[in-house]
């Protein structure tokens, strides 16, 4: 489960964010073509993380983020990422655009709101 340690990573991130605050709401974005189990990444945050931080109450919202490539070849951009290759002009120079990362979106903490 590498899951854990993708939260453990995105922790850090997120106490460098709220600088000591405590967080009310968290949004993760994970790319559908990231490899990342949305459950498990839930899992250790609410089972793991939080606990450890006595985070019980934040409002943790993970996303899944459909992947999108380009080719520019033929500048298009496709939603389709069961191809190895540009489906307009067979092409295989495709990058990732979106959908293949782990990141964070938004955080509030109570001072945020208020």
């Amino acid at each position: 489960m590498h899951e854990l340690s993708i939260a453990k990573t995105l922790l850090k991130e997120i106490e460098k964010i709220i600088d000591g605050k405590k967080p009310e709401k968290i949004l993760i974005k994970v790319g559908a073509a990231s490899g990342i189990s949305i459950d498990f990444l839930r899992h250790s945050f609410v089972e793991h993380i939080f606990p450890e931080k006595n985070w019980q109450n934040v409002n943790l919202i993970l996303e899944s983020e459909e992947p999108s490539l380009y080719c520019p070849n033929c500048k298009k951009e496709i939603k389709d990422l069961n191809t190895l290759s540009c489906p307009f002009c067979q092409s295989d120079d495709m990058i990732i655009l979106s959908g293949d990362k782990v990141y964070i979106k938004k955080i509030q903490t109570a001072e945020d709101i208020a």
